[in-house]
Formats: C-alpha cells, structure tokens, sequence
C-alpha cells in the first residue's frame, strides 16, 4: 500500500475505535468492540510503517490506539487466579457448537472420544445430529431438542440428570436447557443457552434479554452453577461484563490468553463467543480452546473442582424465567 492509502485506514481504525468507545449504547456499536485484538494488530504493523516513512505523528497516534485496544487482554491475561480453596472432586464440562449444516459427525465424536467430558452442552444440534450423539455410551443421560435451524440443543452427561428444564429466557421460542448434575452426590446447576447472532437490534436484544435471565437463574441458586454455551459475544462487550456481575459467575479462561472460538483459523475474523462460566466457588484447575472439529466454532473444555463440602441442598428448580 502507498502512504495515503495506509492513511486512509488509520483513519478507519480511528473511526472503528470511536464506535468501540459507544459500545455502551448498544447495537450497533457492540459490533465494532469484539475486534479489539485485531485493531491492536492492525494500529502496531501501522506504527512499524510510519516509524520507517519518519511520521512522527502518525507513530503516536497507532501506538495510543494499538495500547488502548490490548489493554483488556493483556489485564485478562494478568488477572490473578480465583482464591477459592476446592479439595472436592473434580469434573470436566465442555461446550461445543457443532454447526447445523456441518455433515462431518465424525470429526467432532473422534474429538470428544478423546477428550471425554463428565457433562457436555451441544448447540446446533439437528436431527441427524441428534442422532449421532443420542447412543453415546460414555454418556447415557441426555436430554435433547434437535431443530433444522441453528437451535437445536443437547445435555449430555455421565450422571444423572435432575430438575431439566427447558426454559425460554427471551420469550422469542429459543430452547435453553436447566437441571441438576449431582458430583460425587454434590449438586451442580447447569445452564446451557445458545442466544441469537446480534446482527439486527431485535436480535441482539434477545440476546441481551436471555443473558440477563440466565444471570437471574443462576444468581437464585445456592448450588454451584456452570453456565455453558455459544452466547455471541466477546469478553470485550459491556453485557458480558453485566453477565458476570449479574450472575456473580467467572469466566473459566480468564488469565489464559486471547483463544479465539469462532472462525479461529482466520484471525481478522476470529472471535472468543462460545463460553464456559462457573461459581467462585468452582476452582478452575484447567481450560482451554480445542482444535478444529469441522465447525465453523471449536468447543471450550474446562476441568472444575468443588470445595470439600457444598452447603447447598437443592430440593426444586429454580422458578422460571419471567418472559419479557
């Protein structure tokens, strides 16, 4: 590129960050905020060039925006470890968003074949699907609503299943999935959700309006609670931030890195919106991002810890989310 091209795009990367700054105000500006590790790529490799055409000024101005977008990465990045103290026994959960239209069952079972999970959440799921996953061995309790849409959902566990629920958190028809898993006989609250792509601002508000109910849910529960699932937004969005204060949960990769979810192998795009969120009261012993399991998404895998002795009792689920 010439030099008044590369002008013209730390223009746009200025303007890009002024509407990340209006990410409070909602859509459409969220959209311009998940981008904030790109941007602080795009703005280096700017300085690096306007360092070597001596451009004084334009250096300044791409490393300010280049330090101001990798700031809440690098702060994630350095974020302390939960102070929990767990000595109870460990469980490992995944979420995973196998994509409707993706045909290759198979790269995603030899996956999980080889990173088995004591629960499993599945979004997407269709009917064939569904029926790809419904005789697993390894996980004889399950709990599954298959659509032709994007929407389709599973539960998939080792133990039991109590209290399941399938709840409507938005009112908009969206299936979300509730219960109990009980860990060596303690319970654990499980929430699996799948909230719309928040292109349009009906949308996002739907996925504004479910996160918000499943922060209430988890929040009224006195068992540990996990949340799982494909929730179409980055830890950069404001209402992720709501999320985690509302439920009181954390989010299991925090201090782990960038670790993109969705379109992982291409970089300008790829994005961190499939989640794992979990009690303070859950020591988080590991997680991370899987490989590509022919998804346009790849599943987040956490291994949770309970604390010794829960003093939770949980007789009924929780009431149902109010429909907006």
């Amino acid at each position: 590129m010439s030099r008044p091209e590369l002008l013209w795009v730390l223009g746009a990367l200025c303007l890009a960050t002024v509407l990340a700054l209006l990410a409070p105000l909602g859509w459409p500006f969220e959209l311009f905020v998940h981008f904030r590790v790109q941007y602080a790529v795009a703005a280096l490799l700017l300085a690096l060039w306007f360092v070597w055409r001596r451009r004084r000024w334009a250096v300044a101005l791409s490393l300010a925006l280049a330090a101001w977008h990798a700031w809440p990465g690098a702060e994630r990045l350095l974020a302390a470890p939960a102070t929990a103290s767990c000595a109870g026994p460990a469980f490992t959960v995944v979420t995973a968003n196998v994509e409707f239209s993706n045909e290759d069952h198979a790269a995603f079972l030899d996956w999980l074949g080889a990173h088995p999970a004591d629960l499993l959440v599945v979004q997407e799921v269709t009917e064939a699907w569904a029926e790809a996953l419904a005789p697993r061995a390894a996980y004889p309790h399950y709990e599954l609503l298959s659509r032709e849409d994007p929407y389709g959902i599973a539960v998939l566990s080792r133990w039991p299943l109590e209290n399941v629920e399938q709840v409507d958190l938005a009112g908009d028809g969206l299936p979300s999935f509730t219960g109990i898993v009980r860990v060596a006989g303690q319970p654990v609250r499980f929430l699996a959700l799948h909230t719309h792509w928040p292109v349009m601002p009906e949308l996002a508000r739907a996925r504004d309006l479910s996160l918000q109910a499943a922060a209430a849910l988890a929040r009224s529960d006195a068992a540990p609670v996990v949340l799982l699932g494909d929730l179409n937004l980055t830890p950069d969005a404001p209402v992720f931030h709501r999320l985690l204060e509302e439920s009181g949960l954390e989010d299991v990769m925090r201090g782990r890195g960038w670790n993109p979810t969705w379109l992982a192998g291409f970089w300008p795009l790829a994005l961190r919106i499939d989640h794992v969120l979990a009690s303070p009261a859950l020591c988080v012993e590991q997680a991370e991002v899987g490989l590509d399991v022919g998804s346009d998404h790849r599943p987040v895998t956490a291994r949770l810890v309970l604390p010794a002795a829960s003093p939770a009792v949980v007789g009924a689920p929780p009431p149902a989310a109010a429909s907006p």
